[in-house]
């Protein structure tokens, strides 16, 4: 059994408590995943450790402890592989590969790669897994022909059977370096079925390092990989524009300078560093391709100034670049000679604005 482990730092609850993201609780098979007062939890032993959650998360928060999604694409890619199937016994269910990897695999492999949904038949959990790997097809697909590529993701039923090596080991390879590797692995799959097993609600708490994380702002895996992928693609004559609701995980945004105030918290919030701004805060810049649509910059946006595109241009994959979406004019404040946004009249910031007010209140002075 698989033990699935949450990065707390990494999940937009942590650091927003206005985040409405709950993907991961969509997309649990067994509803083990629970989302209370913007915090995630689940029961270890009622998870199937068929790695959905971790595809679904805009970054990556969730990973089983026997399944790294990078490392099984690169050696699929490496053993010039064609056929996705959980009858492959690294690959816990094809719901662990989300669209990016997807995406990625299509575009770097010279074959024509399969998802083979036959064993779907019989496993417990198709009713909700089957659906997301058809879907999370169609829109690789789509991609792909709005792209402009000549490759294609298949679903199909296979009914092929996978050799696999007996797990038994022999004395010679057991007192080899492999067999001491093979030996400690087991050990841990031992360990983790303990830990597997345990009925207890697994509840996260935020630490100091926690919180040192958050700061990083580390794009995941899966779009460093598919950052790559796009550079073997082939560039399109034409660059398409699509609906943005054709697309998961990536967007082009809007804001409107009259309602913004500047107040920072976008690109504060924000775990991939997508929205970001300068020393004197005179402006916010959008990176596209650092976007994971995760929404969490919309849900702190009090005056809702900053919406989604409901367009997005796939001229960003091929030549990207970075948008400047508003610009400030600052000035230092009289009072306090701070730095802040200027919008006409007296040169004093907001804090100082708010002071000056509350004494007046407090001396009678209208």
């Amino acid at each position: 059994m698989s033990l699935l482990t949450l990065d707390i730092s990494k999940c937009v609850h942590t650091s927003n408590k206005f985040a409405i993201c709950d993907k991961c609780v969509d997309v649990c098979p067994v509803e083990t995943i629970k989302l209370q007062d913007s915090q995630i939890s689940f029961t270890p032993s009622e998870c199937v450790g068929c790695g959905g959650c971790g595809a679904a998360c805009p970054t990556a928060a969730y990973s089983l402890d026997t399944f790294k999604p990078i490392n099984y694409i690169f050696q699929f890619l490496e053993f010039d592989n064609e056929v996705l199937t959980c009858k492959d016994e690294e690959l816990p269910c094809i719901a662990s590969l989300s669209v990016e990897e997807l995406l990625s695999m299509a575009l770097i492999s010279q074959k024509k790669i399969v998802l083979d949904i036959g064993p779907c038949a019989e496993c417990p959990i198709a009713s909700t897994n089957l659906a997301i790997i058809k879907e999370r097809a169609e829109e690789v697909n789509f991609l792909l022909e709005a792209m402009m590529q000549e490759k294609v993701l298949k679903v199909e039923t296979l009914n092929h059977i996978l050799k696999s090596e007996k797990a038994g080991l022999s004395r010679r390879k057991l007192l080899s370096k492999e067999g001491v590797k093979s030996a400690l692995s087991i050990k841990e799959q031992l360990q983790n079925e303990v830990k597997a097993s345990d009925t207890t609600t697994k509840e996260h708490h935020v630490s100091a390092q926690d919180i040192a994380k958050i700061k990083e702002k580390k794009l995941p895996d899966r779009r460093s990989l598919l950052l790559m992928a796009m550079k073997r693609a082939s560039v399109p004559e034409q660059f398409h524009t699509i609906d943005i609701e054709d697309i998961s995980f990536i967007s082009q945004k809007n804001l409107d300078e009259e309602t913004c105030t500047n107040c920072q918290m976008c690109y504060r919030i924000c775990p991939t560093g997508a929205l970001s701004s300068d020393s004197r805060a005179s402006m916010i810049n959008f990176n596209p391709l650092a976007c994971v649509q995760c929404h969490s910059c919309h849900d702190v946006c009090e005056p809702d100034a900053l919406t989604l595109r409901k367009t997005f241009s796939l001229s960003n994959f091929f030549d990207p670049k970075i948008e400047t979406l508003v610009r400030f004019t600052i000035k230092r404040c009289d009072e306090c000679g701070n730095f802040f946004t200027y919008r006409g009249g007296e040169m004093m910031c907001d804090r100082c604005r708010v002071e000056e007010e509350e004494a007046k209140e407090l001396w009678g002075i209208s």
